[in-house]
């Protein structure tokens, strides 16, 4: 069965979902629920890297293996390996719209798996008009 992933997931969704109270929080899980009710999404193995930097940061080290079990066991959402051809991409899209490295790797990630659309709160990927952001706001 060939699955049509929605959208990709920036660690800060993961973040927000989980640590934020506000407006941003209640926006992730929402967008979390719609995930669990049958939108495909995908994330990599480098947001998740991210988001086990940020609990560490912001000392919360004793939610981790939680959070990151419950990401693993999200239905319908994928963790996806970075192949070795990420980082060349990831150079020519830095290159060509001023991106930082971590969110050009994201969308070289994205354009590896055909998905156009990220959730993420970082509006850097505003200047990248072939994708589509859902803000976390």
């Amino acid at each position: 069965m060939k699955r049509y992933f929605n959208m990709y997931l920036d660690a800060n969704f993961f973040v927000f979902a989980v640590l934020d109270n506000t407006k941003k929080g209640q926006k992730a899980r929402s967008i979390q629920e719609e995930i669990m009710n049958g939108k495909w999404a995908i994330t990599s193995v480098l947001a998740l890297d991210e988001v086990m930097w940020v609990f560490i940061k912001n000392k919360k080290e004793h939610l981790l293996r939680k959070v990151i079990e419950d990401i693993y066991a999200m239905p319908n959402l994928e963790v996806r390996e970075v192949s070795s051809s990420i980082p060349m991409r990831a150079l020519e899209i830095m290159e060509q719209f001023g991106l930082k490295p971590r969110d050009a790797f994201h969308l070289s990630i994205m354009e590896s798996f055909q998905i156009d659309t990220i959730v993420s709160d970082d509006v850097d990927f505003d200047k990248v008009k072939k994708i589509r952001r859902i803000k976390i706001e």
